[in-house]
Protein backbone atom coordinates (compact mmCIF):
# COMPACT_ATOMS: atom_id res chain seq x y z
CA UNK A 1 0.00 0.00 0.00
CA UNK A 2 2.77 2.27 0.64
CA UNK A 3 4.05 2.04 -2.65
CA UNK A 4 1.26 2.44 -4.55
CA UNK A 5 0.37 5.71 -2.31
CA UNK A 6 4.04 6.87 -3.04
CA UNK A 7 3.90 6.35 -6.91
CA UNK A 8 0.48 8.05 -6.49
CA UNK A 9 1.93 11.21 -5.32
CA UNK A 10 4.20 11.71 -8.15
CA UNK A 11 1.51 11.63 -10.48
CA UNK A 12 -0.54 13.93 -9.09
CA UNK A 13 2.71 16.10 -8.74
CA UNK A 14 3.62 15.77 -12.50
CA UNK A 15 0.18 16.22 -13.47
CA UNK A 16 -0.78 19.54 -11.59
CA UNK A 17 2.89 20.90 -12.53
CA UNK A 18 2.31 20.01 -16.45
CA UNK A 19 -0.98 21.66 -15.99
CA UNK A 20 0.34 25.21 -15.01
CA UNK A 21 2.62 24.58 -17.65
CA UNK A 22 0.36 24.73 -20.20
CA UNK A 23 -1.59 27.10 -18.55
CA UNK A 24 1.26 29.59 -18.90
CA UNK A 25 1.83 28.88 -22.44
CA UNK A 26 -1.85 29.55 -23.21
CA UNK A 27 -2.13 32.43 -21.48
CA UNK A 28 1.47 33.72 -23.31
CA UNK A 29 -0.11 33.01 -26.31
CA UNK A 30 -3.53 34.83 -25.51
CA UNK A 31 -1.29 37.68 -23.84
CA UNK A 32 0.09 37.98 -27.86
CA UNK A 33 -3.14 37.70 -29.83
CA UNK A 34 -4.68 40.03 -27.77
CA UNK A 35 -1.45 42.54 -28.78
CA UNK A 36 -1.99 41.80 -32.32
CA UNK A 37 -5.28 41.79 -32.34
CA UNK A 38 -5.91 45.21 -31.37
CA UNK A 39 -4.51 47.44 -34.92
CA UNK A 40 -6.64 44.57 -36.76
CA UNK A 41 -9.20 45.40 -34.47
CA UNK A 42 -9.04 48.68 -34.98
CA UNK A 43 -8.32 49.06 -39.09
CA UNK A 44 -11.61 46.76 -39.37
CA UNK A 45 -13.69 49.12 -37.61
CA UNK A 46 -14.68 46.95 -34.96
CA UNK A 47 -13.23 49.09 -31.51
CA UNK A 48 -12.35 52.59 -31.45
CA UNK A 49 -8.07 53.76 -31.28
CA UNK A 50 -8.87 53.93 -27.42
CA UNK A 51 -10.28 50.74 -26.84
CA UNK A 52 -7.71 49.49 -29.52
CA UNK A 53 -4.41 50.87 -27.64
CA UNK A 54 -5.08 51.38 -24.10
CA UNK A 55 -7.99 48.97 -23.29
CA UNK A 56 -6.62 45.96 -25.22
CA UNK A 57 -2.97 46.70 -24.10
CA UNK A 58 -4.01 46.98 -20.59
CA UNK A 59 -5.55 43.51 -21.09
CA UNK A 60 -3.10 41.65 -22.54
CA UNK A 61 -0.79 42.93 -19.92
CA UNK A 62 -2.79 41.45 -17.30
CA UNK A 63 -2.63 37.97 -19.01
CA UNK A 64 0.67 38.37 -19.56
CA UNK A 65 1.63 38.86 -15.92
CA UNK A 66 -0.79 35.91 -15.29
CA UNK A 67 1.32 33.38 -17.95
CA UNK A 68 4.46 34.76 -16.14
CA UNK A 69 3.28 33.53 -12.21
CA UNK A 70 2.32 30.46 -14.28
CA UNK A 71 5.45 30.31 -15.61
CA UNK A 72 7.40 30.88 -11.99
CA UNK A 73 5.04 28.31 -10.32
CA UNK A 74 5.93 25.52 -12.97
CA UNK A 75 9.27 26.63 -12.77
CA UNK A 76 9.51 26.14 -8.75
CA UNK A 77 7.51 22.54 -9.39
CA UNK A 78 9.82 21.41 -12.01
CA UNK A 79 13.05 22.18 -10.11
CA UNK A 80 11.56 20.78 -6.66
CA UNK A 81 10.29 17.29 -8.92
CA UNK A 82 13.56 17.53 -10.50
CA UNK A 83 11.97 17.85 -14.02
CA UNK A 84 14.87 19.96 -16.44
CA UNK A 85 12.12 19.74 -19.36
CA UNK A 86 9.80 21.61 -16.85
CA UNK A 87 12.14 24.13 -15.34
CA UNK A 88 13.19 25.39 -19.13
CA UNK A 89 9.58 25.34 -20.25
CA UNK A 90 8.27 27.65 -17.00
CA UNK A 91 11.65 29.72 -17.77
CA UNK A 92 10.98 30.75 -21.46
CA UNK A 93 7.43 31.43 -20.18
CA UNK A 94 8.58 33.70 -17.46
CA UNK A 95 10.85 35.55 -19.86
CA UNK A 96 9.03 35.66 -22.90
CA UNK A 97 6.06 37.04 -20.43
CA UNK A 98 8.51 39.44 -18.83
CA UNK A 99 9.42 41.05 -22.31
CA UNK A 100 5.87 41.09 -23.60
CA UNK A 101 4.44 42.42 -20.03
CA UNK A 102 7.75 45.15 -19.26
CA UNK A 103 7.18 46.19 -23.63
CA UNK A 104 3.92 47.11 -23.03
CA UNK A 105 4.01 48.95 -19.02
CA UNK A 106 6.30 50.77 -21.30
CA UNK A 107 4.25 51.82 -23.84
CA UNK A 108 1.40 52.63 -20.85
CA UNK A 109 4.28 55.12 -18.96
CA UNK A 110 5.43 56.84 -22.69
CA UNK A 111 1.93 57.62 -23.47
CA UNK A 112 1.06 58.79 -20.24
CA UNK A 113 4.55 61.25 -20.59
CA UNK A 114 3.29 62.86 -24.23
CA UNK A 115 1.40 65.99 -24.12
CA UNK A 116 -1.92 65.33 -25.72
CA UNK A 117 -1.41 67.40 -28.71
CA UNK A 118 -2.07 66.41 -32.60
CA UNK A 119 -0.53 69.16 -34.23
CA UNK A 120 3.45 70.17 -33.64
CA UNK A 121 5.16 73.22 -35.59
CA UNK A 122 8.69 74.16 -36.07
CA UNK A 123 7.54 77.84 -35.63
CA UNK A 124 4.64 78.58 -33.15
CA UNK A 125 5.23 82.02 -34.50
CA UNK A 126 4.47 81.77 -37.80
CA UNK A 127 2.41 78.49 -38.28
CA UNK A 128 2.79 76.35 -41.12
CA UNK A 129 -0.85 76.23 -43.60
CA UNK A 130 -1.68 73.46 -45.80
CA UNK A 131 -3.14 73.90 -49.18
CA UNK A 132 -6.36 74.27 -49.55
CA UNK A 133 -6.23 70.67 -51.87
CA UNK A 134 -4.99 69.17 -48.24
CA UNK A 135 -7.58 70.91 -46.08
CA UNK A 136 -10.40 69.62 -48.21
CA UNK A 137 -9.02 66.31 -48.33
CA UNK A 138 -8.49 66.56 -44.36
CA UNK A 139 -12.51 67.61 -43.96
CA UNK A 140 -13.64 65.21 -46.11
CA UNK A 141 -12.07 61.72 -44.18
CA UNK A 142 -13.13 64.02 -40.42
CA UNK A 143 -9.56 64.75 -39.69
CA UNK A 144 -8.71 66.70 -36.82
CA UNK A 145 -9.08 70.62 -37.56
CA UNK A 146 -5.95 72.30 -37.62
CA UNK A 147 -6.36 75.55 -34.89
CA UNK A 148 -3.35 77.38 -34.18
CA UNK A 149 -4.52 78.56 -31.04
CA UNK A 150 -5.18 75.11 -29.89
CA UNK A 151 -5.83 74.76 -26.19
CA UNK A 152 -5.37 71.35 -24.27
CA UNK A 153 -8.76 70.88 -22.09
CA UNK A 154 -9.23 69.83 -18.87
CA UNK A 155 -8.43 66.52 -17.07
CA UNK A 156 -5.11 65.75 -18.75
CA UNK A 157 -3.16 66.31 -16.22
CA UNK A 158 -0.19 68.86 -16.19
CA UNK A 159 -1.12 69.42 -19.33
CA UNK A 160 -4.43 70.91 -19.20
CA UNK A 161 -4.83 74.27 -20.18
CA UNK A 162 -1.73 74.95 -22.12
CA UNK A 163 -1.42 75.90 -25.28
CA UNK A 164 -0.28 73.17 -28.47
CA UNK A 165 2.81 75.32 -28.34
CA UNK A 166 3.29 75.63 -24.93
CA UNK A 167 3.18 71.92 -24.24
CA UNK A 168 5.42 71.42 -27.46
CA UNK A 169 7.95 73.86 -25.96
CA UNK A 170 8.45 72.17 -23.15
CA UNK A 171 8.63 68.60 -24.25
CA UNK A 172 9.99 68.70 -28.05
CA UNK A 173 12.76 71.59 -26.83
CA UNK A 174 14.65 70.62 -30.24
CA UNK A 175 12.21 71.21 -32.57
CA UNK A 176 13.16 74.13 -34.40
CA UNK A 177 13.51 75.59 -38.30
CA UNK A 178 16.26 73.98 -40.14
CA UNK A 179 18.79 76.54 -41.74
CA UNK A 180 20.54 75.10 -44.76
CA UNK A 181 23.15 77.19 -47.36
CA UNK A 182 21.50 75.95 -50.63
CA UNK A 183 18.98 77.90 -53.08
CA UNK A 184 15.18 77.37 -51.79
CA UNK A 185 14.21 75.06 -54.37
CA UNK A 186 17.07 72.68 -54.00
CA UNK A 187 15.85 72.41 -50.65
CA UNK A 188 12.88 71.62 -51.66
CA UNK A 189 14.02 68.66 -53.60
CA UNK A 190 15.84 67.45 -50.72
CA UNK A 191 12.94 67.84 -48.60
CA UNK A 192 10.43 65.88 -50.76
CA UNK A 193 13.25 63.80 -51.03
CA UNK A 194 14.01 62.80 -47.51
CA UNK A 195 10.33 62.34 -47.46
CA UNK A 196 9.98 59.49 -49.81
CA UNK A 197 13.20 57.72 -47.78
CA UNK A 198 11.17 57.80 -44.61
CA UNK A 199 8.80 56.15 -46.35
CA UNK A 200 6.28 58.61 -46.52
CA UNK A 201 3.77 59.86 -49.39
CA UNK A 202 4.53 62.56 -50.83
CA UNK A 203 1.24 64.02 -52.21
CA UNK A 204 2.79 67.98 -53.36
CA UNK A 205 5.91 68.24 -54.27
CA UNK A 206 6.50 72.11 -56.00
CA UNK A 207 10.40 73.35 -55.52
CA UNK A 208 9.80 76.84 -57.11
CA UNK A 209 7.13 77.44 -54.66
CA UNK A 210 8.31 75.70 -51.99
CA UNK A 211 6.19 73.50 -51.08
CA UNK A 212 6.06 70.21 -49.77
CA UNK A 213 3.06 68.35 -48.35
CA UNK A 214 3.08 64.35 -47.16
CA UNK A 215 1.34 61.85 -45.33
CA UNK A 216 2.93 59.34 -43.13
CA UNK A 217 0.95 56.28 -41.87
CA UNK A 218 1.93 54.21 -39.00
CA UNK A 219 3.08 50.61 -39.28
CA UNK A 220 0.46 48.73 -36.82
CA UNK A 221 -2.89 51.06 -36.75
CA UNK A 222 -2.01 52.89 -40.15
CA UNK A 223 -3.08 56.44 -38.31
CA UNK A 224 -2.32 59.47 -40.90
CA UNK A 225 -0.13 62.36 -39.98
CA UNK A 226 -0.28 64.94 -42.24
CA UNK A 227 2.89 66.64 -42.79
CA UNK A 228 4.06 70.33 -44.35
CA UNK A 229 6.91 71.10 -45.64
CA UNK A 230 7.57 75.39 -46.29
CA UNK A 231 11.25 76.40 -47.45
CA UNK A 232 11.58 80.38 -47.67
CA UNK A 233 14.46 82.47 -48.12
CA UNK A 234 16.17 83.97 -45.30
Amino acid sequence: MSTAAGDAAPRKGGALRRAILGLGVILLIAGAALVAAGPFLFRAGVVDLKTAMAGMGQAALGVFVAAGVAGLAGFFLSIAGKRQRGAIVGLLVLVAAGVGGGALFGQSVMRGEFPPIYDVQTDWSLPVAFTETTLQVRRAENAVQIRDDAIIPEGQGRWSGKTFAAAQTEFYRDLKPLVVNVQPADATVAAANAAKRLGWDVMLSEPPAGLVEAVHHSRWYGLAADISVRVTQD
